[in-house]
């Protein structure tokens, strides 16, 4: 299990970096010397808590997939976008790991 971000003040830091938009999620992200991460997923955009626990469930296992196979570093927050449920899994993590070339690139 990652580490993950509790203070609002992390928050407010990592939303105030990089963002990366995909058509699943967006990913913004804060280089630090620690690796932390969150996943939100917003009752506007999504829907109720049971599509909410499974946007969030998807989040979380997509990160795990793709941070197996890279090193994390920095802040990290997964923000679900509407239509997440109907996206498939092998799609979205390709389209994470593009997102994170890019952040990691610039």
């Amino acid at each position: 299990m990652f580490p993950t971000l509790t203070k609002q003040a992390d928050f407010a830091a990592v939303y105030a970096g990089q963002k990366q938009v995909g058509k699943s999620f967006v990913l913004f992200y804060l280089p630090h010397a620690e690796f932390r991460y969150a996943v939100v997923a917003s009752k506007k955009t999504i829907g109720n808590a049971v599509q909410r626990n499974r946007a969030k469930r998807l989040l979380r296992e997509l990160w795990r997939a793709v941070a197996a196979r890279k090193k994390p570093t920095g802040n990290l927050i997964l923000v679900a976008r509407a239509g997440i449920l109907k996206n498939k899994f092998a799609d979205m993590q390709v389209e994470l790991e593009q997102c994170l070339k890019k952040l990691l690139s610039a």
